[in-house]
């Protein structure tokens, strides 16, 4: 059975030849306003992006009723329910520990009468903000260790290949895993190669990966990852 061969000085030519001219038709291409994005539907409500996520045992989402405390200024008081909807709007796609994750979206907001002496916050202390306890439904993304993911290769360096992820969240396979998982850098076409197969991983390919590790700051949260397998057609293939 033969092996496949190094790629010629022929077939690196014309593949360059091709990433230059992908290259040019992206800078081309015409840029769609952000309206029709994830993000921006999440702030409808959590029945508006159910459907675009799948959630079962091993889906690095997760949907569960959520207590939490609200903290107000004192001139939201004319307007309560509006402030505490304008709070939880500034804390999408962000992570948060009280929710154990990053917050996708949320639905039926209800205060919490039994921590909040009936419909009245508290002030604690010195500090002027007005304090409510509140439950929702929410849906929160957090991918454990060992889970696998499957995103967008948009970067290609010889420290790392970048991926975006459910076209949110931004990840990383470093060159250590890379090679780890068989595949080494072409310097000249700028990609990684599978060593066996020869196949590159290429910008805007689809990649199977394995949470590695899970970083935050700041409320942005970025994924480190190994072992990549590119998906095509429905089928994986290394």
């Amino acid at each position: 059975m033969s092996t496949p061969k190094d790629p010629t000085k022929e077939e690196k030519r014309r593949r360059k030849h091709e990433k230059k001219d992908k290259k040019k038709r992206k800078r081309e291409r015409s840029v769609e306003p952000p309206s029709s994005s994830k993000a921006k539907r999440s702030q409808g409500g959590q029945k508006d992006v159910i459907s675009d996520f799948v959630v079962s045992s091993k889906s690095p989402f997760q949907q569960k009723k959520a207590s939490l405390m609200i903290s107000l200024t004192p001139d939201s008081l004319s307007n309560t329910t509006k402030h505490i909807h304008l709070s939880m709007q500034s804390m999408l796609l962000k992570y948060s520990d009280g929710l154990g994750g990053v917050l996708i979206s949320y639905d039926d907001i209800q205060l919490d009468k039994s921590k909040n002496d009936g419909n009245c916050g508290r002030i604690i202390n010195e500090f002027p903000h007005i304090h409510y306890y509140i439950t929702c439904d929410v849906l929160v993304f957090n991918p454990e260790s060992s889970t696998s993911l499957k995103g967008v290769v948009n970067e290609v360096f010889p420290s790392h290949v970048g991926l975006l992820v459910h076209e949110l969240f931004n990840a990383s396979i470093s060159a250590e895993h890379l090679r780890q998982s068989g595949f080494s850098f072409d310097a000249d076409l700028n990609e990684w190669i599978k060593d066996d197969t020869h196949n590159p991983i290429c910008e805007n390919d689809d990649i199977e990966v394995t949470v590695d590790k899970l970083h935050e700051c700041n409320g942005l949260i970025s994924l480190e990852c190994k072992n990549p397998v590119h998906v095509m057609k429905n089928q994986i293939h290394v």
